[in-house]
């Protein structure tokens, strides 16, 4: 026991720079490329990865999230009580989603990515437990890693709270030390406000730091939906479906050839809280285009774009105006379409279906997403196209029925589109960090 405070209390000696946001940006080591499989059937539409955490390397499905920069995973995942890693720390973390949210301890420890051509293991890195956590936050994972930047990475340092509370040391794990009651994570949020806060370095910038992978990832998917080839088919049937894999690239891009055909599309990032885009227009086939509203003075300072890229959004959702022009010109494309779209005009925080037999998806006509291109690009305005089976998802989200993959802003949300997974599927995505201001994504015709 006596040693393990003496542990602890080294421990927090190094914490005490880490309040101070202090971060090891060594290059030594060659950079790796890693591909891993991943399926949409854990995070039941989003994709999931196999990460391994500590000494005993207990593995955790995590969707992959380009909205969030924090590393999290759930005590039953993570047996952290048995890891010889861990080094407990002064943090803590909280994070509200649309839906749900979760608080609980920052520890460090090794977090390894495994794939079958080997494993990308990065030392001594933060990661979030899950205290407490809405049921069903994760769906069937066990956590999230988050692909963005700094912005969206805060931790509250606490030293100096526990140690007016006369516990010793001064550190967050395991959290049952801490006395700090159980609450929502609306209320711990308001216990945080005050306390001293630091932008912790994500994952995913750590290993470019670090020198052990380049400064960008790619993504190949087929669709979000989970497939559901025949009715009530297992966990472990649903994963062998050829629909519901897909592969993420850590350090991966235009040198993977085999993934891609074709020339690259380039968007421009116009800023790094997320990866921000600037959506221009869109246009229904076989009517003329509408100009997608920009944000202006507070709104624009506050938001930066009017439309986002989210690795972790099965879903587009778009700001009401866009929404609307999208489906007045479906029903005007067929009448029948009206009674059809019916059930997806709001939304109830579930995945929808109808019966597939009323959705023929040659004649759903396809919606083209226009941005602005990137500065290396040769055009000023650049388009991606979401093709009716991309938006119409069959066999979800149960065998025999069809989903509709776009819905209007949630309440309380900007006049800004989320552009998730059924915008990228068909498409090899590339999220180049590194080029230009704030990086570039790029997108060509995948090959499956």
């Amino acid at each position: 026991m006596e040693s393990q405070k003496q542990e602890a209390n080294e421990s927090l000696q190094k914490e005490k720079k880490l309040c101070g946001a202090s971060t090891d940006t060594s290059q030594n080591g060659s950079r790796k490329t890693l591909r891993m499989p991943i399926t949409n059937v854990h995070a039941r539409g989003g994709f999931s990865v196999t990460v391994a955490f500590g000494s005993e390397t207990d593995t955790a499905e995590l969707v992959l999230d380009s909205g969030s920069s924090t590393l999290v995973v759930t005590q039953t995942a993570y047996e952290s009580k048995v890891d010889r890693e861990l080094v407990p720390t002064s943090f803590a973390q909280y994070v509200r989603y649309g839906v749900g949210g979760w608080y609980g301890p920052v520890v460090k420890t090794g977090v390894d990515m495994i794939s079958h051509n080997g494993k990308m293991l990065l030392d001594n890195t933060h990661v979030s437990i899950a205290a407490e956590f809405q049921q069903g936050m994760f769906a069937d994972a066990d956590g999230i890693l988050g692909l963005a930047f700094y912005e969206l990475n805060d931790a509250h340092c606490l030293q100096d709270y526990l140690k007016e509370q006369g516990i010793a040391p001064e550190v967050t794990y395991p959290w049952s030390n801490t006395g700090i009651e159980k609450q929502s994570v609306k209320s711990f949020r308001s216990f945080v406000k005050n306390k001293p806060k630091s932008e912790l370095r994500p994952y995913f910038t750590c290993l470019e730091e670090q020198g052990v992978s380049a400064n960008k990832f790619s993504f190949v998917t087929r669709r979000s939906s989970i497939h559901h080839a025949a009715p009530n088919l297992s966990k472990e049937d649903l994963k062998q479906d050829p629909l519901n894999q897909g592969l993420f690239i850590l350090g991966g891009g235009e040198e993977d050839q085999d993934l891609y055909e074709g020339e690259f599309t380039r968007i421009k990032v116009v800023d790094d809280v997320y990866y921000n885009v600037r959506l221009l227009k869109v246009k229904v086939d076989g009517f003329e285009a509408f100009d997608v509203p920009v944000l202006e003075g507070k709104e624009l300072e506050k938001h930066h774009s009017n439309a986002f890229m989210d690795t972790g959004a099965t879903l587009l959702v778009l700001d009401n105006v866009v929404f609307n022009y999208i489906i007045e010109c479906m029903e005007k494309v067929d009448p029948k379409f009206k009674d059809i779209l019916e059930p997806f005009l709001s939304f109830e925080y579930k995945e929808e279906g109808v019966d597939a037999s009323l959705v023929n998806l040659e004649e759903w006509p396809d919606i083209e997403f226009i941005f602005e291109a990137s500065v290396d690009s040769e055009e000023e305005e650049v388009s991606l196209i979401c093709k009716a089976d991309d938006y119409w998802q069959v066999n979800a989200p149960q065998h025999g029925q069809a989903s509709f993959k776009i819905i209007s802003q949630l309440p309380g949300w900007p006049d800004q589109s989320i552009l998730g997974l059924p915008l990228m599927s068909d498409y090899y995505v590339i999220f180049a960090r590194f080029e230009n201001e704030f990086g570039d994504m790029k997108f060509a015709k995948a090959k499956f």
